[in-house]
């Protein structure tokens, strides 16, 4: 099975989701919690409905055997998050299932990662999954070797700057 990662690989949700965080003077000294209940509250229907696609990918997914592919993603919140990023699946015409985890379980505790290959764009998810027996892919789109969060590719794990590398 191939797993595909949401944010930062398939829509760069980023930047709105994070537009009104930066502006709050303190928010590197707020505790976990306060980032948390921040990301739980945002409109996600607004964040996912004006995201842009990253390379394709809307294309990419429609073209994805729903049997052989799943997108895989973290969410902070069931109604609000999950929610608006099934409607987003659904109203794009989207086949491949997603599977919604919840943001306090790793992606390996939800889905067997053992054979299974994992397209993300964080390091830390890409770690897990090798240790649980799975094949890591970097999603790399702008070929740095880093991932989001500027943290160096020091696993050298294979690097994917578009979904295309799943159409065959």
């Amino acid at each position: 099975m191939n797993y595909i990662d949401f944010d930062g690989v398939i829509l760069d949700t980023e930047e709105l989701l994070f537009e009104d965080w930066r502006k709050i003077p303190d928010r590197h000294n707020l505790p976990e919690e306060a980032k948390i209940k921040y990301i739980q509250e945002r409109d996600w229907k607004y964040i996912v409905s004006n995201s842009p696609a990253i390379n394709d990918s809307i294309y990419v997914l429609k073209q994805l055997d729903p049997a052989k592919n799943r997108i895989l993603t973290k969410t902070h919140s069931f109604e609000n998050e999950a929610g608006a990023k099934l409607w987003w699946r659904e109203v794009n015409g989207i086949r491949v299932p997603m599977i919604i985890v919840p943001y306090q379980y790793k992606k390996t505790e939800i889905v067997s990662a053992y054979g299974n290959t994992l397209t993300d764009d964080g390091l830390f998810n890409l770690d897990e999954w090798k240790e649980a027996g799975g094949i890591p892919y970097l999603f790399d789109k702008d070929d740095t070797n880093q991932d989001s969060w500027h943290r160096p590719n020091i696993n050298n794990y294979p690097r994917v700057k578009s979904l295309h590398k799943f159409l065959k």
